[in-house]
């Protein structure tokens, strides 16, 4: 009977400082000391955790909680219950109209303007560069009132064999090429 009032005494000290020897009573005392140390930031961080825990808690109690009935007053006439607002329609995507098939003939017309607007735009280009080697000493303005009142013409080096009415410029007859 004496080893069982012994085994129960043990069991009432606590895990502090029974049956740890004296790593368990130290670390009881570190327990102690930090608690006593620190013991108002411990208070601070469980107020903290209490009052976030508080918010979630309400948070949930008022999010499940049903809307209140709003009672009418007898002056005021009956409401209707609130309806629903129609659904917008959406207006249909903008559908491009298919290309038509071309035939042979029209997709080979097509094929010669583009060669040929792409051949004379070429031609401008080069034609604006001879402008630019032929007249160093104008600025890029002058160069550009050259450039298109020579071409509003229809005229070009390459394509009319040459404009006589610029100075500086090779000129050739049509038909006649140089080796």
């Amino acid at each position: 009977m004496a080893k069982r009032r012994k085994s129960s005494s043990a069991a009432a000290l606590g895990a502090g400082g029974a049956g740890c020897g004296p790593a368990g009573f130290i670390f009881l005392l570190l327990v102690i000391w930090f608690i006593s140390t620190y013991w108002v930031a411990i208070l601070a961080t469980l107020c903290v955790i209490t009052v976030i825990v508080g918010l979630i808690v309400a948070s949930v109690i008022v999010g499940r909680t049903p809307t209140p009935e709003v009672s009418q007053e007898s002056q005021e006439p009956p409401r209707l219950p609130a309806q629903a607002p129609k659904p917008v329609r959406r207006a249909k995507p903008v559908r491009t109209p298919k290309p038509k098939t071309l035939s042979a003939d029209e997709l080979a017309a097509q094929m010669r303007a583009f060669k040929q607007t792409s051949h004379l735009r070429a031609m401008q280009e080069w034609d604006y560069e001879w402008i630019l080697l032929a007249y160093p000493n104008k600025s890029s303005g002058e160069i550009s009132e050259i450039a298109n009142a020579h071409f509003a013409h229809g005229r070009s080096i390459g394509v009319n064999c040459g404009d006589p009415t610029l100075p500086g410029f090779n000129v050739r007859e049509p038909g006649k090429h140089d080796p």
